[in-house]
């Protein structure tokens, strides 16, 4: 059966177009991937759609972007559509220590998502994505003179490309399902005090992959289930090649620096979401992002410095809440919250890469013609604070101790979209 419908799948020149955008991007695409995220350091939704509702998705599956999150998704599309999406985000990173207060040089951060669905078949519907994403932070040099073994960040940067391929299938007229491999290329960089010097770190590049998979339930004409399963992307180790610890009136020491086991955080998900009446929908969806277990919470440095850096952060929840209402024919609305738990271990904090937020408020609006759409949404974090105490398992320099992490954000995201 399987191969069978394989066999009958055609495709009209005007299918390609996605292909094409996609493979442009690829080739010639350079805008800068350096971005602060809502939930963490990753996004709230992977559409503006998806954002202006409070990043609800799960059960939804909207967008020519929903794949990324619900690889069912992509079988349950009337028509091929494409979606894009360009994100801004603000931010106003600020370390206060025993000794001062600094701001982060990083305050404004640019990323875009590209993305396309096309029906194969009445059962099956492919989908295709790319995706930029990160966090980065800079803060001027602080030294925790004389530790050499607990070094401390002075930067950190952290950006992802990622290419997602989806293929969705209709088991029966309610259940979908779905699920495909991702290509991950990530560029990390840092620079590190040590002692009375400071770790160049050259910025390295890797590739890496993982998957994922999704189902929808359509349970009745007004209900729908969702549940996704996103995997840790692995990369196997990381070589930053030659570093060079620089001791100011000395000869630089250079030697090999790599990390072990790198891995990028993966997520599941579980959503429902209502058709309340016929112009308002419902969604409520909540995640779990292994932060913990992946790079996030620690990374084990190999060579120049043999040592496990631990950024602090730890695996948690993330609830996603949002209603969309249709004004008008061509006029829809919405509106969300978000909460998630603390990503931050406060005990093992390093304020140069926490992303403390933890409640942000989304609306948007959508203009929706018979063959092409756009929008936009605005998300605002409430300003969060987290603060460290001297009582850390490991030692960590003064700079760190009853160290306090403010983060305020704002993001505007927008898109458009059209049917071929």
């Amino acid at each position: 059966m399987f191969f069978e419908t394989l066999k009958s799948i055609k495709f009209s020149r005007l299918s390609w177009l996605p292909y094409c955008v996609l493979m442009g991007v690829l080739l010639f695409g350079n805008i800068s991937s350096a971005r602060a995220q809502l939930t963490g350091i990753s996004e709230i939704g992977h559409s503006y759609q998806a954002d202006a509702r409070g990043g609800t998705e799960t059960s939804i599956g909207d967008t020519g972007l929903a794949h990324i999150r619900q690889p069912a998704s992509a079988a349950t599309q009337a028509y091929a559509k494409f979606d894009s999406k360009i994100n801004s985000v603000f931010i106003n990173n600020q370390w206060s220590d025993i000794r001062d207060t600094g701001n982060s040089d990083v305050n404004y951060a640019l990323s875009y998502n590209l993305g396309t669905v096309i029906p194969l078949s009445e059962d099956f519907g492919l989908g295709l994505a790319y995706e930029t994403g990160g966090y980065s932070t800079k803060f001027a040099n602080r030294y925790n003179f004389p530790d050499l073994t607990n070094p401390m960040f002075n930067s950190f940067s952290y950006n992802t490309k990622s290419i997602y391929a989806n293929l969705g299938y209709k088991v029966t007229d309610k259940l979908f399902v779905g699920g495909g491999p991702t290509l991950q290329i990530l560029e990390l960089g840092m620079n590190l005090n040590a002692g009375p010097g400071v770790l160049n770190v050259p910025t390295t590049q890797g590739v890496g992959g993982g998957f994922q998979l999704g189902v929808l339930y359509q349970i009745t004409e007004i209900f729908r289930l969702g549940a996704s399963y996103a995997s840790s992307t692995y990369y196997g180790n990381m070589n930053f090649g030659e570093t060079a610890y620089v001791v100011p009136g000395v000869n630089p020491l250079t030697a090999p620096l790599g990390i072990e086991s790198f891995t990028t955080p993966g997520r599941i998900s579980f959503g429902v979401s209502a058709k309340a009446t016929e112009k308002m929908k419902v969604a409520v969806e909540a995640g779990y992002l292994n932060y913990g277990s992946s790079v996030l919470g620690g990374m084990n440095f190999q060579g120049l410095i043999n040592n496990n850096l631990n950024l602090g952060f730890q695996d948690f929840w993330v609830l996603n809440t949002g209603i969309e209402y249709e004004f008008t024919e061509h006029i829809n609305g919405a509106i969300g919250y978000v909460f998630n738990t603390q990503p931050i271990n406060a005990s093992e904090m390093v304020p140069i890469a926490a992303s403390v937020g933890q409640s942000q408020f989304t609306y948007g609006l959508r203009y929706k013609g018979e063959r092409f759409w756009a929008g936009f949404a605005h998300m605002i974090t409430l300003t969060s604070d987290l603060s460290s105490n001297s009582s850390t398992h490991r030692e960590l320099g003064p700079d760190y101790q009853h160290s306090t992490v403010r983060q305020m954000l704002q993001g505007l995201s927008c898109g458009a979209g059209f049917k071929f």
